[in-house]
């Protein structure tokens, strides 16, 4: 069992925590077998691998049953409580033909059942038939993302990047130099099992592998309450 003593007060402190072996190895590879055998679809992107999926929890059952895990919701419900549930998972990976960088970025959007047009949710768009959201700020700061690291991520392996304490607030690109300058830039560096726990808001951002080798990892994001109105959540897993 992963030493989370102090976990809560990381995440709220800096935005993130690293939790090595949180996930059993017997885990990591049935998730790796079952994302791999995957067939091509709008959600399945590959080339000589797959190196992106969206919509995961609809499109692969273990990962359902990994976001209500014990040793997830372990993590999950500190920060967000009991209530709180599956919204989204997405998979990518780094190897020699997709090799991608991200620049310094916050993840402000959400997907959620239907477009209904609602005050302070913005810049509507449709990813492979999802309808994709930005919502107000405190949608987001209600969310925890726990990235599970199916490989060994080290330096060469284009691993994440994040300004640590900026995940309080939504951040105009204009003023991403003047945050570089006021938080600490860390390079966070996980074993195979192990697990991000990151905010939305917090900055962050990955460069090329240096190396290019596999760097797998399946992204999940939790909610804790629900939307306005009429809109409501994708997905929700429990």
């Amino acid at each position: 069992m992963p030493d989370l003593t102090d976990y809560p007060e990381q995440i709220a402190r800096d935005g993130y925590a690293i939790v090595e072996h949180a996930v059993s190895e017997a885990a990591v590879e049935d998730l790796a077998q079952a994302i791999a055998a995957l067939p091509q679809s709008d959600a399945v992107r590959r080339k000589t691998n797959v190196y992106g999926i969206r919509n995961l929890i609809e499109e692969c059952e273990p990962v359902a049953e990994l976001a209500c895990a014990a040793a997830i919701r372990g993590l999950v419900e500190p920060v967000l409580g009991e209530d709180s549930f599956a919204v989204r998972a997405t998979f990518f990976d780094k190897v020699p033909d997709a090799n991608w960088k991200l620049r310094w970025h916050q993840d402000s959007v959400i997907a959620v059942r239907e477009r209904v047009e609602t005050p302070g949710f913005t810049a509507w768009a449709d990813k492979a038939g999802v309808q994709q959201v930005r919502p107000p700020a405190e949608i987001l700061q209600r969310m925890l993302a726990i990235r599970v690291h199916l490989d060994d991520c080290g330096a060469d392996n284009g691993p994440l990047r994040v300004l640590a304490g900026s995940h309080r607030q939504a951040w105009p690109r204009e003023e991403l130099d003047r945050c570089k300058e006021q938080f600490e830039e860390r390079t966070c560096l996980v074993g195979r099992g192990g697990v991000v726990a990151m905010r939305p808001l917090l900055l962050h951002a990955s460069g090329p592998a240096i190396e290019p080798a596999h760097r797998r990892v399946v992204h999940l994001e939790f909610a804790a309450g629900e939307l306005p109105g009429e809109l409501d959540w994708r997905t929700r897993c429990r």
